[in-house]
């Protein structure tokens, strides 16, 4: 055991110099490989002498001894050079690497932002032709107008697909083959470069759809049909590229690859995106802690997507399908959640002041804890089973709610408190629970 345990001690020192010594300059790494091979020939110089006293044949051996010595005094400084050589050669390998992955990034993201796409240019030709009718000349024109690459070659064996068709092809691959570079597997230098790309491609997808929502005076039938645009494009092959690669996971499997960038998440585009996806993992929901302020999800499918604790100040919801999403202690201060889908979601103690809820489906949501202002429920749709605490109710509600010349909350007596709480329930189909959240006390059970 005793053996073991000094085994184990040189062991563990012996590692320790090593990964000291890699942190050294090569000047230093000489300078000790000098010391080791002046230490070597001091003990084998005293070995030496003591063997020849001792020996009877002093002179046959001494020339043995010293050519030992030299050898092993020797064999740090070999092992430096040795190292030197190989590291080098790593480096230059390396370099080698570094080169051929950043040739490789190029032409990838060439092929990504689709500059590699040949133009459609519609081509007019018009023809003229004269005749003599009753003695009147008559001018007839006709133009013909034709796309490049808008009809596929004719072959007589079998179908095939235009050069346009398989350009947008090679795009769709390309967007795939950045997954490596996103990942980290070919060094974090093209990790931030991976991602930009990826997003912008994704953001000038959906740009169109995008600029007509922001246009004024738009119907409810105008705007769904835009939102039925942006859909419809995140379905597209290149959407299902893009939404993979995007919300792809790390190595391990862990976490997904966006949250290795929370300083670029800020007002990024997500609009129309499907988060459950076919292929896209469960843990690619979870968007907890993240600061996603002024980010877009208009549109977007985000059922069951974890966002405790997030900052979503200013974000745009709208017309998002958040069923059973947890918002719990997440901050919307001013986000746009007009016409949102919130059946079921969890926003304990959220703070939801200021945020947009007009046409807000909040069909058996929890919002016990929750900090908002929803003096304007008289005039919204019956909110069933929509959950808050008798504090929410007092705070935030009651003030805006009673009528003109209702008394304030305290002046009511405990039966005329009861009344209002009951009366609001009646009309809104809010469930008001105790300050807890965990007992229903109106209307009663």
């Amino acid at each position: 055991m005793a053996k073991w345990n000094i085994w184990k001690k040189i062991t563990e020192t012996i590692s320790k110099s090593k990964t000291w010594l890699d942190g050294q300059s090569n000047a230093v790494k000489v300078l000790c490989a000098g010391a080791m091979s002046v230490i070597i020939f001091v003990l084998t110089y005293f070995v030496a002498i003591k063997n020849s006293n001792s020996s009877s044949n002093s002179n046959g051996n001494s020339v043995g001894y010293w050519n030992f010595i030299i050898l092993i005094v020797s064999a740090p400084v070999a092992f430096v050079i040795w190292h030197f050589r190989d590291e080098n050669n790593r480096q230059q390998i390396e370099n080698q690497r570094k080169d051929i992955n950043l040739k490789e990034f190029q032409k990838l993201s060439e092929w990504v932002s689709g500059a590699h796409l040949p133009e459609i240019k519609t081509v007019n030709k018009t023809t003229q032709k004269s005749s003599l009718k009753d003695g009147v000349e008559v001018v007839e024109k006709t133009t013909e107008r034709s796309e490049e690459y808008s009809k596929r070659p004719d072959t007589a064996d079998f179908d095939t697909f235009s050069k346009r068709e398989g350009a947008v092809a090679l795009q769709i691959s390309a967007i795939y083959n950045l997954l490596p570079f996103f990942r980290g597997d070919y060094g974090e230098s093209f990790r931030r470069p991976a991602f930009n790309l990826l997003k912008s491609a994704w953001q000038a997808m959906q740009q169109d759809s995008l600029k007509k929502l922001d246009e004024a005076h738009l119907s409810d039938e105008e705007r769904k049909k835009i939102f039925d645009e942006l859909a419809q494009k995140a379905k597209s092959p290149m959407g299902v590229a893009l939404t993979q690669v995007l919300l792809s996971l790390n190595w391990e499997n862990k976490k997904p690859n966006l949250r290795d960038f929370p300083e670029m998440l800020p007002n990024i585009c997500f609009a129309g995106m499907n988060f459950h996806l076919s292929g896209v993992s469960e843990i690619a929901r979870d968007l907890s802690e993240l600061d996603l302020s002024g980010a877009d999800f208009r549109g977007a499918r985000l059922e069951k997507t974890k966002f405790q604790k997030s900052k979503l100040g200013q974000v745009k919801l709208d017309n998002a399908c958040l069923e059973e999403v947890s918002l719990q202690d997440s901050d919307l201060v001013s986000a746009n959640l007009k016409e949102t889908n919130l059946f079921k979601a969890n926003l304990q103690g959220a703070n939801l002041r200021k945020a947009l809820l007009k046409d807000t489906k909040l069909v058996n949501a929890d919002l016990r804890g929750a900090q908002f202002y929803l003096g304007d429920l008289k005039a919204r749709k019956r909110l069933l089973d929509v959950r808050i605490t008798a504090n929410g109710f007092i705070e935030n509600i009651y003030p805006d709610w009673r009528k003109e010349n209702d008394p304030q909350w305290d002046a009511l007596t405990e039966s005329a408190q009861t009344q209002a709480m009951q009366q609001f329930c009646d009309e809104t189909g809010i469930l008001i629970f105790d300050n807890n959240g965990k007992r229903q006390i109106m209307p009663p059970l």
